[in-house]
C-alpha cells in the first residue's frame, strides 16, 4: 500500500511539474542607514520586452515580500519606496527556477544632487477617509480642464452642467494644495485649472474647523475635493485666452491666468458669452437655482444664458506664522425661458384636476462674492480662524403667462387666467462665517476651543402683480389683480460653540461641549391695489399685507467620548437641547412662545482593514428650524387662483441620519469597490398642506408631520482593461424615499422608489485617442396612497460619448454625441434626444500653443430638455426653450511658463499593462500639510 501510495504521488509531482507555467518571486527590504526593514514599499513586476505591469504587491511589515502566480519568463523587478532610490533587477521564472529569490534588498537613500528616476505611481490610494487619485495614471485630451480629468476617475460623475458627485454625493467645495479657492464654488477650479499641473486628487468629508481641532466629528460634513499640484509647477505661470464668434450672433470669450510662486497664488479669471457657457455657480440666494449651463462646451440647459463674469483669487503665507486667502468675484446673467407645463392636481381619491401653463421669463441678476480666509498660529499651542463670506446681489425678474385648468371626471374647463409679473430685489448675505480661538495646554490631548459662527443678510423686493382670471365653476366670474408690493426682510444670527477636551486614559478623550444660538428674523410685507380714480397703487390691502417677527433662542449640551486604536477610531455622544421660539405678528399684535427640548445623539465608527480597505459608520440626531417665509401668516398670490399661507404654529423638525461607507482598492489587480449607504427618518417634518378651491385653484401652507423616510445606495465597482488599454466602472444607484402631505385635509403618502444603472468605459492609451464613453438607465416607481389610480412608472435612457483623435501635427478632430430617452410621461412630453457636437482644431504656434478651432453645436438640431418632478400633491411634466444649432469659429492661447524641470536619470519610464500607470509607491501620502480629517492634533 505504501509503495502505491509513494508511485501515486511521484507521478502527481511529476504531472503537476510538467503543467506548471507560474512561478513566484520573493525577497525582503532594508534600508542602508539603519538597516530597518521597510514595510508597504510598492513591489512591481514588469515585463522585459515592453515594460507593461504582470503583477504588482506590498512589502510586509518584516519587510518581506511574495508574488506568486506569474507566467514564466524574462521580466524586471522594481521596488521603490518613498524617500529611497529605486531598486532594479532583471530576472527569469522557467521551470527550473519558478521559485526566484532576491534574498536581501538593501534601498539606498535618496540623494537630490543625483537627479530623479521617473517613477509612475498607484492609480489610486485609499488611507482612512482619502481616497487619492494620481493625475498622471489617467490621460486627458490636449487643452483639457481637471473636469475632464474627473471623468476619468472611478466613483466620480461630471453632469452635463460641471456638477460633481464622487461616492454618489454632490462635490460642494474644492480646495487647490490645501486652501479654498475663489470660496465654495468647485466650478471655478474645474473648469479653469488645467490638468497638466495636477499631481493629485484627493476625495474626502471635510469637517468643520472646530470638528478638525478637537477630533470630535459634530456632522458638519463637506463632500470636498483636494487638488494637489505638481512640484515642478508651483512656479510659473499658466493661463488661457479664448475668442470666438459664431452664427446667429453668439460668441464665446474667457481668460483665466494664474501666478504660482511656492506658497502665493494669484488667479485670475473671466468670461463673457451667450452660449451658456457658465465656469462658475450662480448663487443665486435671493431666488435660488442657477442659470442655464452645459459645461465647456455650452448650451445644453434649460432657457438661455448671456453671462459676464470675472474674479480674482489670492493665496498667501504672511511670515512664518500666517495663511491667508481670499477672493472676489462678480457675475451679471441674463437668462430668457419659455416654458410649457403641464401638471396633474391630486384632488381626492377619485378625482384630479389638469393645468397646463405657458410662461416666458426674463431674469436679470448681478452678484457680487467676497470671501475671506486667515489661519494664525502665533506660537505652538495657540492657534486662530476667521473666515468671512460676504454677497451682495441684484435680480430683476418678469414674466408672462397662460393657464387654463380642466378637472375630473367630465374633463371640463375650470378657469383660464394671463398674468404678468416684475419686480427687483437686492440684498446682501454673510453666511458660513466664523472666528475661532484654539489652545493646546501642556498635557497631551488637552485642548479649548471657542467657535463663534455668525450670519446676517437682508432681502429687499418690490414689484408688480397683473392678472385676468375667468372662472367657470361653480359660478361664471371674471377677476383681476392688479397689485403693487413692497417687501423687506432682515435676518441675524449668532451662534457660539466652547469645546474642551480632555485624555482619560490612553488614546481615550472626552469633550464637554456647549452651545448657545440666537437667531433673529423681520419681515415685513406691504400690499397696494390698483385705484382706477387716482390711476396710482394706493389701497392698501390688508389681507395680502403683514409684518412678523421671529427669534428662537437655544442651549446646547454635550458629553463625548472617543476611543482610537490602531485599526479603528470610535467616538459616541449625547446632548440636550433647549430651544424657544418667540413669534410675533406685529400687525395684529399676536405673540406665540414654544419651547421645545431635543436630545442630539451622536456615534462614528471607523475601521481601517489595511491601508487599501476601511468601513465607516456615521449617525445623528439634530433639529431644524422652519424658515420665516413659511412662519409668517402671510398670504401671497401672483394671480388670484393659487395662493400660499406662512404658518406661525410650525414646531422645528428632528432629522435621525445614518451614514455607511465602504472603500476597497486592490493594489495588485487595480479594481476598486465602494458604497456608501444614508438613511434618514425625520419627525415633525415640515410638508404641505393643500386645499383645492372651488374656483379651481390651490391655496398651500406648510405643517408639521411625521412619517417621512428615505434611503439611498450608491455602488461603484471598476476595474482596468488591457486591450486596449481602458478603465470599466459600474455604478448602481438605489434610492427610496416616504413622504406624508395633507390635500384637502386627507392623508396621503407618496412613495418614490428610483433605480438606475450605470456603465462607464474610459480610454487611457499613449496614442492619439481618447475616448469616454456612458450608458446609463433609470427606473422610476412613484406611489400615492390618496389615489393609487394615478400611481406612475417611468424611465429614462442616456447615452454620452466623448471622443477625441489628435495627430502629431496638431490636428484634433473630436465629437460628443449624447442622446437622451424619456418615456411613459403625459401626451407630449415624451422625448428622444440626439445632441451631436463635432469640432475639428488645428494646433500651431511653439509648444502648440496656439489652436484654431470650428465647432458646431446641435449638429442635427434635435435639442430640447424635458423634466418630469413628483411631489406630494402633483405630478408635473415641463418643457423649457434651449439653445439650438450654431457654428462657431474659436481661437484659444495656452500659456506655460514654470521654473526649470529636474534633470532626470537616463532610464526606462515603465508604463503597465493596463495603462494605469505602472510600478506602485508606497501606500500612504493622505491630506496636505494642514488637513487632518478630523483627528486629534497631538
Amino acid at each position: 500500500m505504501k509503495k502505491i501510495l509513494t508511485c501515486l504521488c511521484m507521478c502527481a509531482s511529476v504531472f503537476f511539474g510538467f503543467g506548471q507555467t507560474t512561478g513566484t518571486i520573493k525577497g525582503k527590504l532594508t534600508d542602508t542607514l539603519s538597516k530597518q526593514t521597510l514595510k508597504d514599499a510598492s513591489v512591481t513586476v514588469l515585463n522585459a520586452g515592453d515594460s507593461t505591469l504582470e503583477m504588482a504587491g506590498l512589502s510586509k511589515a518584516d519587510g518581506s515580500f511574495e508574488i506568486g502566480n506569474i507566467p514564466f519568463g524574462s521580466y524586471i523587478v522594481h521596488v521603490a519606496f518613498q524617500g529611497f532610490d529605486p531598486f532594479y533587477r532583471n530576472i527569469s521564472l522557467s521551470k527550473t527556477n519558478a521559485v526566484h529569490d532576491l534574498g536581501n534588498i538593501i534601498l539606498h537613500v535618496h540623494e537630490n544632487d543625483l537627479g530623479m528616476v521617473t517613477v509612475t505611481q498607484s492609480p489610486i490610494t485609499v488611507r482612512n477617509d482619502t481616497i487619492e487619485y494620481n493625475a498622471s495614471s489617467f490621460k486627458t485630451k490636449p487643452n483639457a480642464v481637471v473636469e475632464d480629468l474627473l471623468k476619468k476617475f472611478p466613483g466620480m460623475d461630471v453632469d452635463k452642467n460641471g456638477g460633481v458627485k464622487a461616492q454618489g454625493e454632490t462635490v460642494q467645495r474644492i480646495l487647490v494644495n490645501g486652501k479654498r479657492f475663489f470660496g465654495d464654488d468647485p466650478k471655478l477650479a474645474t473648469k479653469n485649472l488645467p490638468p497638466d499641473i495636477v499631481d493629485k486628487i484627493q476625495v474626502f468629508d471635510d469637517l468643520s474647523d472646530q470638528s478638525k481641532f478637537t477630533g470630535f466629528d459634530d456632522g458638519n460634513r463637506v463632500k470636498t475635493i483636494n487638488i494637489t499640484t505638481k512640484k515642478d509647477k508651483q512656479k510659473g505661470y499658466f493661463g488661457k485666452a479664448v475668442a470666438g464668434a459664431g452664427d446667429n450672433g453668439t460668441y464665446d470669450e474667457s481668460i483665466n491666468l494664474h501666478r504660482m510662486n511656492g506658497n502665493q497664488q494669484i488667479a485670475i479669471v473671466g468670461q463673457a458669452n451667450n452660449i451658456n457657457k457658465q465656469s462658475f455657480t450662480s448663487q443665486d440666494f435671493l431666488n435660488g437655482g442657477n442659470g442655464g449651463g452645459r459645461g465647456r462646451s455650452g448650451g445644453g440647459g434649460a432657457g438661455i444664458t448671456t453671462s459676464l463674469a470675472g474674479g480674482l483669487n489670492y493665496r498667501d503665507t504672511w511670515g512664518s506664522k500666517t495663511d491667508v486667502s481670499g477672493s472676489y468675484f462678480y457675475n451679471d446673467q441674463r437668462t430668457n425661458s419659455e416654458q410649457e407645463t403641464r401638471t396633474q392636481n391630486i384632488l381626492k381619491q377619485d378625482s384630479s384636476s389638469y393645468n397646463e401653463r405657458e410662461r416666458n421669463s426674463l431674469r436679470s441678476n448681478r452678484n457680487h462674492r467676497i470671501n475671506f480666509n486667515i489661519e494664525s498660529k502665533p506660537d505652538s499651542n495657540n492657534s486662530w480662524v476667521f473666515r468671512p463670506n460676504i454677497s451682495f446681489q441684484q435680480a430683476v425678474p418678469s414674466s408672462s403667462s397662460s393657464n387654463l385648468t380642466t378637472a375630473d371626471p367630465d374633463g371640463k374647463l375650470v378657469n383660464r387666467s394671463a398674468s404678468t409679473s416684475s419686480g427687483t430685489n437686492s440684498g446682501f448675505n454673510i453666511n458660513g462665517s466664523n472666528l475661532q480661538f484654539r489652545h493646546r495646554f501642556a498635557k497631551k490631548a488637552r485642548t479649548v476651543s471657542l467657535d463663534l459662527g455668525f450670519s446676517a443678510g437682508t432681502n429687499n423686493s418690490q414689484g408688480y402683480n397683473y392678472s385676468i382670471n375667468d372662472f367657470f365653476r361653480p359660478v361664471s366670474k371674471t377677476d383681476t389683480l392688479n397689485q403693487y408690493y413692497i417687501s423687506k426682510s432682515n435676518s441675524f444670527s449668532f451662534s457660539p460653540t466652547l469645546s474642551y477636551t480632555e485624555p482619560i486614559g490612553r488614546n481615550q478623550i472626552l469633550e464637554f461641549n456647549y452651545n448657545f444660538s440666537y437667531s433673529r428674523n423681520n419681515s415685513s410685507n406691504n400690499t397696494y391695489r390698483f385705484n382706477k380714480q387716482t390711476g396710482t397703487y394706493s389701497t392698501f390691502d390688508s389681507l395680502f399685507s403683514n409684518s412678523y417677527n421671529f427669534t428662537s433662542t437655544s442651549n446646547r449640551g454635550s458629553l463625548n467620548y472617543r476611543l482610537q486604536g490602531t485599526k479603528y477610531n470610535f467616538s459616541l455622544g449625547s446632548g440636550i437641547q433647549f430651544t424657544e421660539q418667540n413669534s410675533l405678528n406685529t400687525t395684529k399684535n399676536i405673540q406665540v412662545i414654544n419651547k421645545f427640548t431635543n436630545f442630539t445623539p451622536t456615534a462614528n465608527f471607523q475601521y481601517n482593514f489595511s491601508k487599501t480597505r476601511n468601513l465607516r459608520v456615521n449617525y445623528n440626531g439634530r433639529t431644524g428650524q422652519p424658515s420665516i417665509q413659511q412662519l409668517q401668516p402671510l398670504v401671497t398670490t401672483s394671480d388670484s387662483i393659487n395662493f400660499q399661507i406662512g404658518n406661525p404654529d410650525l414646531k422645528p423638525q428632528f432629522t435621525h441620519s445614518l451614514r455607511v461607507l465602504y472603500h476597497s482598492f486592490d493594489p495588485v489587480t487595480q479594481r476598486v469597490f465602494m458604497f456608501t449607504v444614508n438613511a434618514s427618518a425625520v419627525h415633525n417634518d415640515i410638508q404641505s398642506s393643500v386645499i383645492q378651491n372651488a374656483n379651481g385653484g390651490r391655496t398651500s401652507t406648510s405643517v408639521n408631520l411625521d412619517g417621512t423616510y428615505a434611503i439611498s445606495g450608491y455602488l461603484n465597482y471598476g476595474f482596468p482593461l488591457k486591450n486596449p488599454k481602458s478603465n470599466l466602472n459600474f455604478t448602481t444607484n438605489v434610492n427610496y424615499n416616504q413622504a406624508q402631505t395633507l390635500v384637502n385635509k386627507q392623508s396621503n403618502f407618496t412613495r418614490n422608489t428610483q433605480l438606475s444603472q450605470t456603465i462607464k468605459w474610459t480610454t487611457n492609451l499613449k496614442d492619439n485617442f481618447d475616448m469616454n464613453f456612458s450608458a446609463t438607465t433609470s427606473y422610476t416607481i412613484a406611489r400615492n396612497s390618496l389615489q393609487s389610480t394615478q400611481n406612475a412608472n417611468y424611465y429614462s435612457q442616456s447615452f454620452s460619448t466623448e471622443a477625441t483623435y489628435y495627430t502629431d501635427n496638431g490636428w484634433i478632430v473630436s465629437a460628443d454625441f449624447d442622446y437622451t430617452y424619456t418615456g411613459n410621461r403625459t401626451g407630449g412630453f415624451s422625448a428622444s434626444v440626439p445632441l451631436l457636437n463635432p469640432s475639428i482644431a488645428k494646433q500651431f504656434l511653439k509648444n502648440n500653443a496656439g489652436e484654431l478651432r470650428l465647432s458646431v453645436f446641435d449638429l442635427l438640431n434635435q435639442n430640447q430638455s424635458v423634466t418630469r418632478s413628483v411631489t406630494g400633491s402633483t405630478i408635473q411634466d415641463q418643457r423649457s426653450t434651449v439653445l439650438t444649432r450654431y457654428a462657431m469659429l474659436t481661437f484659444t492661447y495656452n500659456l506655460r511658463q514654470f521654473g526649470a524641470k529636474p534633470k532626470r536619470r537616463p532610464f526606462m519610464q515603465a508604463t503597465p499593462r493596463n495603462g494605469n500607470g505602472g510600478g506602485m509607491i508606497r501606500q500612504g501620502g493622505g491630506r496636505p500639510g494642514g488637513m487632518r480629517g478630523g483627528r486629534n492634533e497631538e
